[in-house]
């Protein structure tokens, strides 16, 4: 049990983009989507999720997008740098990592999307993808909340675990470079809150900044009082019987060099969002903390009367049509329980709506939906997106399991230096 909620809790937050830009304002009108007019989706949806619309397990709310106020979810001071890095940065080509073609190495920092233009045609492409995705991760800094992972089949919830998750980035940052000795991309740490027979597991992650190095990982467990290292491939391990794993934060929670990437198509999604424009950052009595209060994405297995699968979301989350790519992504680590994994990236925003998931022998079984938030400064200078939901959904078992959907959020953009530490790992459950 607790090996497997360690995968989930492992995930990198790297919690935490410039193709051509839509523009212009929303059109068309908001719309029930539902199994009376399921043929709207045909094209926008993937296939497992059109066919459960199909069937009436789904009903979605779908509004009108105006492209330019939903660009500006991000700051302006974001995408000057996205624009100011054209041509500074390449690939490695046996790693797929950064470099830097001043000095030939992966950047101790950069800020910004790395690749603000992107070429289909080019071989590298969903590379470059990838890596416009993770710094887009990294610009809100210093994040965490109080979450919980529930596991639901036909009957309702049948699981619930309590958990919180801090998180803190070296690159990416608006702030700029930050004091980083070990050299790291970024960096969590999380504590299990119950039931009773995972209370008190601490897990810290760091993410090395380095093309070959695996991410570094320990977690405490309190009956032993002891810490131990943890695989990092533990992260497509299902967490604690659930039909949910530690990759799905973000519909991708692993260094860029993990996966061989191979862009696949383009297209449009209905992209799950909450929101959908920024959120606003309340600032407390720290300079340094802000606070961000977000809807809470209800259930049907929460909502009295709710028809279709007791796991969709009956609140606060809508869909809305965004430009995508579609990438196949493959594990590297011959200890990685997936196969070929297709995910469908923002071309503007790069985040990660949907991704069907493939076992090692080829076989599709299982859906995730990755919805995100946004918040920004009132000055507009500092903006973060962060991952709000994941919807996991097992077609081979009919069940599935909902992560995230908290109700608040912090900012913090200076953590004590010793925060993320063993010694702070060991005395978390004291």
């Amino acid at each position: 049990m607790i090996r497997l909620l360690g995968s989930l809790l492992i995930a990198t937050t790297a919690v935490l983009v410039l193709a051509a830009s839509p523009c212009g304002a929303a059109d068309g009108e908001e719309y029930t989507l539902d199994q009376s007019n399921w043929q709207k989706a045909e094209g926008l949806l993937p296939d497992p999720v059109l066919k459960r619309l199909k069937a009436g397990d789904y009903t979605f709310r779908v509004v009108p997008l105006d492209a330019q106020k939903f660009r500006e979810n991000y700051s302006s001071k974001f995408w000057a740098a996205s624009e100011s890095n054209e041509g500074k940065y390449e690939l490695d080509a046996d790693t797929c990592g950064l470099k830097d073609k001043t000095t030939g190495q992966m950047p101790t920092f950069v800020f910004g999307e790395p690749f603000p233009r992107i070429d289909p045609k080019d071989p590298q492409a969903a590379c470059k993808i990838a890596w416009n995705f993770q710094l887009a991760n990294w610009m809100g800094e210093g994040q965490g909340a109080t979450f919980t992972l529930n596991g639901i089949d036909r009957n309702g919830e049948f699981k619930r675990i309590k958990t919180w998750l801090h998180s803190n980035t070296y690159l990416g940052r608006h702030s700029g470079p930050t004091e980083n000795p070990e050299n790291l991309r970024a960096t969590t740490l999380s504590h299990a809150l119950e039931p009773q027979d995972v209370e008190g597991v601490n897990i810290l992650t760091q993410v090395v900044n380095d093309w070959h190095a695996q991410d570094n990982i320990w977690a405490y467990v309190p009956s032993t009082r002891r810490v131990r290292r943890v695989n990092a491939a533990q992260r497509s391990d299902p967490i604690a019987g659930l039909d949910i794993f530690g990759d799905d934060l973000n519909c991708y929670a692993g260094k860029v060099e993990y996966y061989k990437w191979k862009l696949v198509g383009e297209g449009e999604i209905l992209a799950p969002l909450v929101g959908p424009y920024a959120f606003k950052q309340t600032a407390t009595s720290s300079p340094t903390r802000f606070d961000v209060n977000i809807p809470y994405l209800r259930g049907a297995y929460e909502t009295p009367g709710a028809k279709g699968a007791p796991w969709q979301v009956t609140e606060n989350l809508v869909l809305a049509k965004r430009p995508v790519y579609i990438v196949e992504g493959q594990s590297n680590d011959p200890y990685y329980n997936f196969g070929k994994v297709v995910m469908y990236f923002d071309k503007e925003m790069f985040r990660i709506y949907w991704k069907m998931v493939h076992n090692r022998a080829g076989e599709y079984f299982y859906t995730a939906m990755c919805s995100y938030h946004f918040s920004k400064s009132d000055d507009g200078q500092f903006s973060a997106t962060t991952p709000d939901m994941v919807m996991g959904v097992n077609d081979k078992t009919d069940r599935a399991a909902l992560g995230g959907r908290y109700q608040g959020q912090f900012i913090e953009r200076k953590f004590d230096p010793g925060y993320f530490s063993l010694r702070k790992l060991s005395h978390l459950s004291d």
